[in-house]
């Protein structure tokens, strides 16, 4: 982990603080969403959601389609556990929420829904928003599905899938204002993934990778798709990368430690 941070820290040497960047669209989106810390009311839901997942003695039977765990030796792991290691903590799942309030999103895709938290809290942010989740386990998928419907959340189609299955059969150019990738954690997964994704964007839409730094593969990805030649503008959070494709802004890559 520690060549991971100091990739990163080398990359924040070698840029411009945000601030010295004449950037008005990533000036805001830092100021009014990414570093906002009042209080919302609806964090109170995606506390009490995550509380439901914390509090659950299931255990479920993982198909994993990634990377693996670097935390569990077998597929059968506590639904307490999953939540602990496999899902938005508390900071991103607020983030989340936030960024789809920001830019008032209407169609998202969510490609890893593992127990719905992300799910849930894009959901709430969003009501009037449609929100697509693929899962790739079973179980996990139900487990999901059963906690979403529990907590009255209606705008979310969850689809079991294989990320690479799902894409390969919606190449109809469904355009999305807001896709979340979280899963796999394989560096060339990701980057089919992300070429895939691209007949699924609009020149206002924004793709947020998870775990940028969760291994020098995936680094190495990101870092590969900041320079893809539709990519603009991208915002590295350590934790996870905003890509975006607005026209109307030369390519540039931004560093904001949240």
């Amino acid at each position: 982990m520690f060549h991971l941070v100091f990739a990163y820290f080398s990359h924040l040497i070698k840029s411009f603080h945000l601030h010295g960047i004449h950037s008005p669209f990533i000036f805001q989106l830092e100021k009014k969403c990414l570093r906002d810390d009042s209080v919302k009311e609806d964090y109170e839901l995606l506390s009490r959601f995550r509380e439901s997942g914390a509090a659950s003695n299931l255990i479920l039977n993982i198909e994993d389609h990634g990377a693996g765990s670097r935390v569990f030796k077998t597929n059968e792991r506590k639904v307490a556990k999953i939540l602990k290691h496999n899902c938005s903590n508390k900071k991103d799942t607020q983030l989340l929420y936030r960024l789809c309030a920001y830019f008032e999103v209407n169609h998202v895709l969510e490609l890893g829904t593992s127990l719905g938290v992300a799910t849930h809290a894009m959901a709430v942010s969003r009501p009037q928003a449609q929100i697509t989740s693929v899962e790739g386990s079973p179980e996990v998928y139900g487990f999901a599905k059963k906690q979403l419907q529990e907590n009255n959340i209606q705008n979310v189609e969850l689809i079991c899938s294989t990320f690479k299955d799902f894409l390969s059969q919606h190449k109809e150019e469904k355009l999305y204002d807001l896709i979340y990738v979280d899963g796999h954690h394989d560096g060339d997964a990701t980057i089919t993934y992300f070429k895939s994704i691209l007949a699924h964007v609009h020149n206002d839409s924004v793709v947020v990778f998870d775990d940028i730094y969760w291994s020098s593969d995936m680094t190495r990805a990101w870092n590969q798709i900041c320079k893809h030649s539709k990519v603009t503008a991208s915002v590295d959070c350590f934790d996870f990368g905003l890509i975006f494709f607005r026209k109307e802004q030369s390519q540039e890559r931004f560093f904001i430690k949240l």
